[in-house]
Order: structure tokens, then C-alpha cells, then sequence
């Protein structure tokens, strides 16, 4: 991904999070496309990213500056030989079905995106030979060689944990269409080419930050049919606007 645009995913999601005091509860974000699969294994789209990141916390998260910042894992300690990486995890974090977040979490997904047929991810964690639970806190990763990029990875979809009792709940499919995440919102609609609505989940683990009670992510494929919209008063934000515009 860009630079760029992951400067707007971060910037997105730092709207949600911005903490001022809006009179409005909803925010309206105009889209250059669907999202497509929901289900962090088999995106592949851009918007589907932006969508995801407010849905589905990750296990490193990125800041403005490009540095890596704790998220679900609140740090990791490399070995000697750079082979392995252990995590420590964030306590008391629940996913949006009220299946606790653990280290046992943590080896499903990871096996789940390395496994998943169709999975995107499966290259991207590649390098992860095995998953080993140290306790509910800790998880390790030993990989087949050193890797510089790992963590990088993990602060994108690779990095999103979704409950394994809901993904282990329907087929892959179904899940696609309403994932279940451990995210500051959780989903509320998504109806294809049409609109994605997320709530504002009370049980997360920063959910005072988060000032929107609702957000709906609108794809209108046209760029000027987004600006009329946002000039209209019809969206709050919008994506990628003609540069002349």
C-alpha cells in the first residue's frame, strides 16, 4: 500500500477516534468503490481496508509517522537470532460476539490465514512456521527465517483478529458478509454496491475515544457525484476527489 493511502486509512480512522465534541452522531463517508469480501482473510480491495481497520482491530497498529505502535499486542520481544517473536497481549479485550481475545485467538487466526482457501494472506504470513501458545497473554511466532517485515505486516489485514467462535459459526461465505472482529464498531449493514453501516461497540477496550455512534461508508463510483455529494451536505468526508477539483 502507499504511502498515501495509508495515510488516509490512518486519517480516516482518526477522525472516528478524534475525541471533539460533534453534534452530529453519524458520520456519512463516500467511497470510490465496495468494499467486496469483508472477512479480513480474502479482501483485497483498498476501500475494503478502510472499512475493516473500524470493524477489526489488528495486532500492531501503525501511526501517522509510519512507526510501529502496540494495538492488540501491547509489545513483542525478538530473539537473538531474529527466528522468533513474542507477543504479549492486551487484557480484557473482547471480540463483538463476547468471545474473549486470548493468545489461543491470536494461533487461530494465523493458522486460519495461512490455511483458508482463498486466503490473501496466506503469503504475507508465510514466514510463520508455527504458532505456540505461552499462556493466555503470550503467544510466539518461530519462523522459518528472519523477517524484517513481520510486524509491518500484521498492522494491515493480516494482523485483524476475528472471533474463531463466529468464523467457525458459517462458511467462509457468510462470514465474508458479516464478519465479527474485536473493533471499536462492529457491523450493523452491509448491503453490496449500496452502503456498509458499522455501530459503535460499547465493550471496546478505547471505546471512549470513539465519538460516532454510527458510521455509513456510501460507494458512489463517480468522483464528481461524490463531490456534489459532499458539497451537498449528503457525506461528511469523501475519497479520492479529482485533484483539479
Amino acid at each position: 500500500m502507499s504511502k498515501k493511502r495509508i495515510a488516509l486509512a490512518v486519517a480516516l480512522l482518526g477522525v472516528l477516534a478524534s475525541g471533539n465534541s460533534y453534534a452530529q452522531t453519524e458520520l456519512r463517508i463516500g467511497m470510490r468503490d465496495d468494499p467486496g469480501s469483508l472477512d479480513p482473510a480474502t479482501n483485497a480491495t483498498f476501500v475494503g481496508r478502510v472499512s475493516l481497520q473500524s470493524i477489526c482491530d489488528k495486532l500492531v497498529d501503525i501511526d501517522p509517522m509510519g512507526n510501529l505502535v502496540p494495538m492488540l499486542a501491547t509489545g513483542w520481544e525478538w530473539s537473538d537470532d531474529g527466528t522468533e517473536v513474542t507477543l504479549s497481549l492486551r487484557d480484557g479485550v473482547v471480540f463483538h460476539d463476547g468471545t474473549s481475545f486470548d493468545a489461543e485467538a491470536v494461533k487461530y487466526n494465523i493458522e486460519r490465514y495461512r490455511t483458508l482457501p482463498g486466503s490473501r494472506r496466506a503469503s504475507e504470513l508465510a514466514v510463520i512456521d508455527t504458532v505456540e501458545v505461552i499462556d493466555d497473554l503470550t503467544v510466539k511466532f518461530i519462523l522459518s527465517a528472519p523477517s524484517v517485515s513481520l510486524l509491518t505486516q500484521l498492522t494491515d489485514r493480516a494482523g485483524m483478529m476475528v472471533s474463531p467462535t463466529a468464523a467457525e459459526a458459517v462458511t467462509p461465505e457468510e462470514f465474508a458478509k458479516a464478519p465479527v472482529c474485536a473493533g471499536p464498531y462492529k457491523l450493523a449493514e452491509y448491503l453490496p454496491q449500496e452502503r456498509l453501516v458499522i455501530e459503535k461497540f460499547p465493550d471496546h477496550w478505547r471505546a471512549d475515544e470513539y465519538t460516532f455512534d454510527r458510521v455509513t461508508y456510501l460507494p458512489i463510483t463517480d468522483t464528481n457525484v461524490r463531490l456534489l455529494n459532499l458539497r451537498a451536505g449528503d457525506l461528511d468526508l469523501a475519497e479520492n476527489i479529482a485533484p483539479n477539483d
